[in-house]
């Protein structure tokens, strides 16, 4: 009887906090995981706040993109130069790379719920394919790439996966 409490109690107190981050996210307030988010860090007022140094780094990984590089020859190109990666290691993974390059948050809007929760037991996170709302807040914070560059990469993305490894 005493585990079935705590299990409905717990149930409880997952939902409302799932109900409080859906309705900030429905109110367009912006969350970002600054630790291992390369280019921001927490502003006074909780909002996200350019990191100079850092944002040199996102927007040297656009340019060599856009000037041909593979994301793989990118992570070798900042591994030579001591770069350390959002996490403050020196290896660089492409997976990295392809999510600074595909991050829509570096040009100033944010795509929120991305992810959710689906067993409050587990803890069990699934990718977002329309099961739960998600929110497109334009102009959220502060862009570290320009709109243009910013769609530019995914065209150049695009474009490359549809040539496979011949581009």
């Amino acid at each position: 009887i005493m585990s079935s409490l705590a299990q409905e109690e717990s149930r409880s107190i997952s939902e409302n906090v799932t109900w409080g981050q859906r309705k900030r996210f429905a109110d367009g307030k912006v969350s970002m995981p600054y630790k291992q988010f390369l280019g921001y860090e927490k502003g006074e007022d909780g909002a996200p706040v350019v990191n100079e140094e850092e944002a040199a780094i996102v927007r040297l990984i656009y340019r060599l993109f856009l000037e041909g590089k593979t994301p793989a020859g990118i992570c070798r190109y900042l591994e030579s130069q001591g770069t350390p990666t959002p996490s403050g290691k020196q290896k660089w993974s492409q997976t990295t790379v392809d999510s600074i390059l595909s991050n829509e948050k570096y040009k100033g809007d944010a795509l929120l719920q991305k992810k959710f929760t689906v067993d409050f037991l587990m803890k069990k996170m699934k990718v977002n394919e329309g099961e739960v709302p998600q929110y497109y807040v334009e102009n959220s914070h502060e862009a570290i790439i320009a709109p243009e560059e910013f769609e530019a990469v995914q065209d150049e993305m695009s474009r490359r996966k549809e040539l496979g490894r011949a581009y």
